[in-house]
Parts: C-alpha cells; structure tokens; sequence
C-alpha cells in the first residue's frame, strides 16, 4: 500500500521521520492525557470542521509530555482568490439547473487560465478559486484573464491577488498571506483585480499599471494595508 499522496509528501516523511518520537504520543501517554469523552468527539459528525479544536487539544498534550511539533513548512508564493460577484443573486435569478451549467462553464474557463499561465489550483471554496503561482505577474495576468472571460457567459468575478510566506498544510496552504489575500479579494469589485502593495512592488518594471484604491482594514489583520487595482 502506498501510504504517501506524493513526492513531496514523502520527502517531508524522510525529513522528519527520524524525529518521530518528538512529537507522536504513546497509547499510555494518549490514555494519560485524553478521557473517553474526548476521545467521543472525535466521533461526532462535524469532526472536520473542529480540526483546528482537535490540533490545539493535541499541542496540549504533547506540551504535557514534554512533546512539541515539529515547525511547519513555509513557501515563498503569491495566492490568487477569484469568486463570483453576486452568486447567490445569480443562481436564484436562472434556477438550480442553469446555475450548475453556468459552474461548470466558470471551472472550466479558470482551469484551463490556470493551466495556461502556469498556476496551481490549492482549493475551490465556494464557487472560486484559491490557487498559487510562483510569479506575481502571472497571477495578476491570469485573473485579468479569468475577468476578462466571465462575462462571455453572463458570470462577473473579483479577484485578489498577494505575495507572502504560506504554510504548507498537507496539499493545501494555510497562514496569514493566505487570509490577506482572501480579504483583498472580497474589497474588488466586478471584473476587478485588487493587489497588495507588496505584490505592486513585485512587478516594477513589468508592463502592468494600476490606480490606488485607497488605505483599508482587513478583518482578522493586523495594521492597514494600501491596495491598487489593475488597469492593464
């Protein structure tokens, strides 16, 4: 049985296994730390959505054996949000079936932009897309594209795009650069894309222009964050 979902997962695997005992408990130590009820939330229907619960429980019990662990991974990368203005307007307005047909036109059409400029699909959340690119300036070309596109059949989107260290969550990402580029995303209005200054920064000397969209507060982040728009 291959027990690894990729290359890279294994080589995480090799790069820790080594140090396993830091941070896996015993069955005497679980038994020591976690009573049956805890052990009975693990079997209630919303167990996912309470992983972040169960991972807190979990850094408290290896802190109480003496256990920690081990740091995680962090990337360089730019994320990408792009979601569809007015969803839930739009899919009563033309029905249950239209509305699945128009999904499926809306995932094809950013797939295959994704494809194109060189991004990498992290999640569909909602009826958008988190995804990531190693290149500021594709990511900016690339929801330029998806916007420009959507129209086309009768859908409008909004964009965000920011550039900063991410965690690496099994094949996900996680982090606060991932959150800021959430809350960029959720400010653009239709057809727009809005970016971080850091991303701005990124891109002097390329050919893409943008316009100030003034100084905001992004919900759950420290400090004010200056956002520009793209204009070409």
């Amino acid at each position: 049985m291959n027990l690894f979902r990729s290359e890279e997962h294994l080589t995480r695997w090799l790069h820790y296994f080594h140090a396993v005992d830091d941070y896996v408990l015993s069955v005497g130590d679980w038994a020591e730390v976690f009573g049956a009820s805890m052990f009975r939330k693990r079997l209630e229907p919303d167990y996912l959505a309470r992983a972040p619960e169960y991972l807190e429980d979990y850094r408290r019990a290896l802190h109480a054996t003496g256990k920690t662990l081990p740091p995680p991974d962090r990337v360089l990368s730019t994320v990408m949000f792009t979601d569809i203005v007015d969803s839930t307007r739009v899919a009563a307005l033309v029905g249950d079936s239209k509305w699945r047909s128009l999904l499926t036109r809306h995932n094809d059409i950013s797939r295959s932009q994704l494809q194109h400029f060189g991004g990498r699909e992290i999640d569909q959340i909602g009826d958008g897309f988190l995804s990531t690119f190693d290149s500021p300036a594709r990511a900016i070309r690339c929801a330029t594209a998806i916007c420009r596109a959507m129209p086309s059949i009768g859908l409008q989107v909004r964009a965000g795009v920011h550039s900063g260290e991410c965690e690496v969550i099994g094949d996900g990402l996680g982090g606060i650069a991932v959150h800021i580029g959430a809350r960029i995303g959720a400010l653009a209005g239709s057809n727009e894309v809005l970016v971080s200054q850091t991303v701005k920064d990124a891109v002097i000397g390329s050919d893409i222009s943008f316009d100030e969209r003034g100084v905001h507060d992004l919900k759950g982040v420290p400090g004010r964050w200056q956002l520009y728009v793209v204009v070409s």
